[in-house]
């Protein structure tokens, strides 16, 4: 993992939606991270400590989590706003990044996150034996930021720079 690269209050970062239930809620404090699908030079960096966390809804599964946190899936479509919006509920701090590229180490990461051991397994093994691990600290925003949907949110990345102001939720 390289160094941050910028400071930013407008730094979002990507994660499934049922990802961002878990950390909100205390069930899970790592996000592992596997670099390389749109990621400059094919390698995750932390580009900013703090950032406010962007729930997405492609790709999660009930099969990509264990079974006993299959229930923070219920209800998760209620959490995706309106086309053509963005809205952001919570804020993450970085206490600790380190890159793991042993098996052994992933292990000991298992109480720490509810991903299953396929979904971490497949995402060590893609390309090289890695992954990058932030420790988190989540914190709910005092009222959601909502934000117009802008183009560069789009992709399989891991960071998004904030655009434009917040606006009022449409109702």
């Amino acid at each position: 993992m390289t160094a941050v690269t910028a400071s930013s209050d407008r730094w979002a970062f990507k994660e499934w939606a049922v990802i961002c239930r878990a950390l909100a809620t205390g069930r899970q404090d790592v996000i592992l991270r596997k670099g390389g699908i749109v990621e400059p030079g094919g390698q995750f960096r932390l580009e900013s400590r703090e950032f406010l966390l962007l729930p997405t809804f492609l790709h999660q599964s009930a099969e990509s989590i264990l079974p006993k946190d299959r229930d923070l899936l219920e209800g998760i479509e209620s959490d995706r706003p309106q086309e053509g919006l963005v809205a952001f509920h919570h804020r993450a701090r970085v206490t600790d990044a380190f890159a793991v590229s042993d098996e052994a180490a992933l292990v000991a990461l298992r109480p720490r996150h509810i991903w299953s051991d396929v979904i971490v397994e497949e995402r060590f093994h893609r390309w090289r034996r890695r992954l990058d691990v932030l420790v988190v600290a989540v914190t709910p925003l005092p009222a959601p930021l909502i934000f117009a949907w802008h183009d560069s949110y789009a992709g399989c990345k891991s960071w998004v720079q904030v655009q434009g102001e917040p606006i009022e939720r449409v109702a």
